[in-house]
């Protein structure tokens, strides 16, 4: 009895310190805003591109604003920073960049700011980094910053009447992903407003800050930014794992004796947000199940249905994630999309890109397969030969698209004999498509004369529904 007790009394000790007033904290910090802004105004991933075009427009004939632009398009700031204690197939790799991201999200003001981030970039970086943010201030101020004070208040006082909610849906979420979460660091919601009531915005979830952009023009942007704050608040607690747990979930999938169980897996991280985040959540707080769309993307959004029932069996028994809900989660994987194995849509999900270009500007030319496919992860190897190429091209279970742009010849040889696919023959302006027993895994190999024709090659890719092994495809 003793013991009961003492588990009930560890229990209700935890739920307390989660019940700090403090621990959801939603706010908008304007040294976030502006480095969010910077980002946006130079077309980088993760940003609006309906915010980008209102900068744009309003801002075009300013030659110093554009030469700023300029600038900051040429700083790297993305420096890698690799977890070795982490599974390959999970977020085992960040940046300094994303580091910048949570140092703002803390910072005062960019004085601030640039103290936190001494030694995260190289010092010519970080001295250029500081002042292209001080001298993009005035142009932020201007045209967002100081005619939204209004508006910032409004969103933060609606979203604020929700926290008792968030924290309790956290909780519940953290217990169902098995993810142990200090009560001393908060999890904090930086909303950055975009001046428009239609368009696009973006959430991007960065240690405990989710950074979340929202039309302030729009009454009820609330509402939707609400779900958006549940939904990536899931892939937080997932990224957040230990990574103990994080193997035993790689090592379930990967003992599955199903074929499905290595695309269930691609799909399991947005699989589990959408159905916890826009489908149970969505429940708790609004009373009611959404019978509409859950996501954009109609192999998650199916995929997510099909797992709400055994999600919320989980829930309510207050059960974590185990074996049994991996496996169940294959099954209807395999229910729900039967042909899933040659399905192009879903095999590019989780990609391999090999490239023979080197030039930045090619390299950035490859991002264009986003306007494509839905690719949830991407690693790209240039040139496809280079030094450890033998391991990332035996790296079990991930679609491997080569795209052969120069030296031909040689490369369609190579390719062959590291395959041993006696039939990889990919004319010229073709694609080829086979299955390697060995990796367990799809290869696209396009052939084409030059990287301009890339665009021309993906769009022949996405054309294709279903793909047949062996066959040739021609690119017009």
């Amino acid at each position: 009895m003793k013991s009961i007790l003492s588990a009930v009394l560890i229990l209700v000790l935890s739920f307390q310190s989660f019940g700090q007033d403090n621990f959801i904290q939603i706010e908008t910090n304007k040294t976030l805003c502006l480095f969010h802004f910077l980002e946006t105004s130079t077309g980088k991933p993760g940003t609006s591109s309906s915010f980008r075009n209102y900068i744009l427009d309003s801002l075009k004939q300013d030659s110093d604003f554009n030469q700023l632009m300029n600038s900051y398009s040429n700083l790297n700031l993305d420096y890698p920073v690799k977890r070795q204690e982490l599974p390959k197939k999970r977020k085992s790799s960040t940046t300094t960049k994303e580091l910048l991201w949570i140092a703002a999200s803390n910072s005062i003001n960019v004085d601030d700011f640039s103290q936190r981030i001494i030694g995260y970039l190289p010092h010519k970086t970080h001295v250029q980094f500081i002042e292209l943010l001080k001298k993009s201030e005035h142009y932020y101020d201007d045209l967002v910053w100081n005619n939204e004070q209004e508006n910032i208040l409004r969103i933060e006082n609606e979203l604020g009447e929700y926290k008792k909610e968030i924290k309790d849906l956290f909780i519940k979420i953290s217990q169902f992903y098995n993810t142990s979460w200090s009560t001393s660091v908060p999890f904090k919601v930086l909303l950055c407003p975009i001046p428009l009531e239609r368009g696009q915005t973006t959430a991007i979830p960065k240690g405990n800050a989710l950074i979340c952009s929202y039309l302030s023009y729009n009454p009820e942007a609330y509402k939707s930014t609400l779900g958006i704050i549940i939904h990536e608040m899931c892939h937080i607690l997932y990224n957040e794992q230990s990574p103990e747990f994080q193997h035993q979930i790689e090592d379930w999938f990967a003992n599955s004796d199903s074929p499905y169980a290595p695309l269930a897996y691609s799909f399991f991280n947005e699989g589990l947000a959408t159905v916890l985040g826009n489908g149970w959540a969505n429940k708790q707080i609004h009373g009611e199940l959404e019978t509409g769309e859950w996501y954009y993307d109609i192999h998650i959004d199916g995929f997510a249905k099909s797992l709400y029932p055994l999600t919320e069996r989980y829930l309510n028994e207050g059960k974590s994630l185990d074996q049994n809900f991996i496996d169940e989660s294959i099954e209807l994987f395999s229910q729900t999309f039967p042909k899933a194995m040659y399905e192009t849509g879903i095999l590019m999900n989780n990609l391999q890109i090999f490239v023979n270009s080197e030039e930045e500007s090619e390299i950035n030319s490859l991002f264009s397969i986003f306007n494509y496919f839905n690719v949830r992860s991407l690693e790209i190897s240039s040139p496809i030969f280079e030094s450890g190429y033998e391991e990332r091209m035996d790296q079990l279970e991930t679609t491997k698209l080569f795209i052969v742009d120069s030296d031909n010849s040689r490369t369609i040889k190579k390719l062959r004999k590291h395959y041993s696919q006696g039939k990889i023959r990919t004319p010229l302006n073709s694609i080829d498509v086979f299955k390697d027993e060995k990796s367990k895994s799809t290869l696209i190999i396009i052939n084409i004369d030059g990287i301009t024709k890339l665009d021309s090659a993906y769009e022949a890719l996405s054309k294709i529904n279903y793909i047949e092994y062996g066959k040739n495809y021609k690119i017009k």
